[in-house]
């Protein structure tokens, strides 16, 4: 009895107190509602701020919001197509594409289920590539045009490169949390992944210089440095582990000046390549294109050091070569490569002296340096005799001046192949440069 009075009276209570203060309960469980739903929408971006696990990555060289490095860019976002390890092209926004009017127009069918870093459906009319002599042309939203104005076969591995909107807004995994700039350069940048997993917060330090990148690292700024040509001693600092690989995207080589008077015989950049040692622990390139590539071939003629193949070929064309004197320029990082080199030639009667320098210098007779390469095997601007800004060896040879336009114009793959096949030959048959060795990467990780 006492308990059914008890209930009684908190009931009349209760219903008083709602009649009193209606406006404000319903006010309070409106307002509590929005909260919950703004709480809802906010926590997994505090979370995803705040409270997930941070990567600092460091990064050698300099970059603004439109020069990001690759491996930053793949993190926020997607192109019309991406690369797979042996360089060819598979697809990434569109679904697939088609070539006609010899490779003038690409059509490309783009996903439909994919959106924009701020919510957006991701349309083609977003496409803003800026290449020079391309046309695109939104056919409807999934289907995207591209006019060339001549045909261009690497054209699909060109739309590789990630898409973004005003504000480095992207497609990827990642979006941009914070950007720090120094001037026009960015200082870092802090990249959140999108969903809750697995997946780390990032953030990406540059460094003008190794030295300053490996300061850092020391002073306990970056946990994790990419990308260096030389350890130094960090392996030994502290809990740390370092990963080494070749970097088969990279070929150190010699490069021979064909319009010096005795470099334009082929026989004796021949000898000068049989006696080019490389530094023992380094894996030898023979070929200008990768061996990781799709379009690379074995069935090229390879330097292996042979001094007395060497001394053989020379005396076949002493004349030219008793009093020669040559000087290889080269950058600091591979000084010790060409003193090597120098010390070699110099034994085989040609005196050989070593210049470092911070530019190619135009009159150079041998420059020993490295060349990055591209994903597709196109190397028309290297070595096509029209290309003088790019062609640094002055190299003329009508034979492969007619394989690299077909390469760069035909769309079959297995002739392309072909066709770089017959290009690798010919040109280390012709040796206007030594291909010498895969340099390699060294990335060092704090624990």
């Amino acid at each position: 009895m006492t308990l059914f009075r008890s209930s009684r009276l908190f009931f009349l209570i209760a219903k008083e107190l709602a009649q009193k203060y209606t406006k404000a309960l319903l006010l309070g469980f409106i307002s509590g509602l929005v909260l919950s739903f703004v709480f809802w929408r906010v926590a997994p971006l505090i979370r995803a701020q705040w409270f997930t696990p941070v990567d600092r990555i460091g990064i050698v060289g300099e970059a603004t919001p439109t020069t990001l490095p690759p491996i930053v860019q793949q993190d926020i976002s997607l192109g019309l197509t991406d690369l797979a390890a042996d360089g060819s092209v598979i697809p990434a926004l569109a679904t697939s594409w088609t070539a006609t009017d010899s490779g003038k127009t690409f059509v490309f069918t783009l996903r439909s289920d994919i959106l924009w870093h701020n919510g957006r459906p991701m349309s083609t009319r977003d496409v803003n590539y800026n290449i020079r002599g391309v046309t695109f042309t939104p056919i409807d939203s999934q289907t995207l045009r591209a006019d060339l104005l001549a045909p261009y076969s690497p054209f699909p591995a060109v739309v590789s490169k990630p898409l973004f909107l005003t504000g480095l807004v992207g497609l990827g995994p990642y979006h941009v949390s914070s950007v720090k700039l120094h001037g026009n350069t960015i200082k870092s940048i802090r990249l959140v992944p999108l969903e809750n997993g697995a997946l780390h917060a990032r953030e990406y330090y540059f460094y003008k210089t190794e030295a300053e990148a490996i300061l850092a690292f020391k002073l306990g700024e970056i946990n994790k440095l990419l990308d260096l040509t030389s350890p130094a001693d960090l392996s030994h600092w502290g809990n740390t582990s370092t990963e080494t690989v070749d970097k088969y995207s990279r070929i150190v080589s010699l490069y021979f000046n064909t319009t010096v008077s005795m470099l334009s015989d082929r026989s004796v950049r021949q000898a000068l390549a049989y006696a080019a040692p490389i530094r023992p622990g380094f894996e030898r390139a023979n070929s200008p294109i990768s061996k990781t590539s799709w379009a690379y071939s074995k069935k090229v003629k390879e330097y292996s050091y042979d001094i007395t193949t060497a001394k053989k070929m020379l005396g076949a064309v002493k004349e030219s070569t008793m009093s020669a004197q040559l000087t290889i320029a080269t950058f600091a990082p591979y000084l010790e490569d060409a003193q090597l080199i120098a010390s070699s030639w110099t034994s085989l009667g040609i005196k050989t002296s070593v210049q470092v320098v911070s530019s190619v210098p135009p009159d150079y007779q041998v420059l020993l340096s490295a060349q990055d390469l591209a994903p597709d095997p196109d190397q028309y601007p290297f070595w096509h005799s029209t290309q003088k800004a790019t062609n640094i060896t002055n190299y003329n040879n009508v034979k492969i001046d007619k394989l690299l336009e077909d390469g760069r114009q035909t769309l079959d793959v297995n002739k392309r192949k072909q066709i770089y096949a017959d290009f690798q030959r010919y040109l280390t048959e012709d040796a206007p440069a030594v291909f010498l060795y895969y340099p390699k990467s060294y990335t060092v990780t704090r624990h």
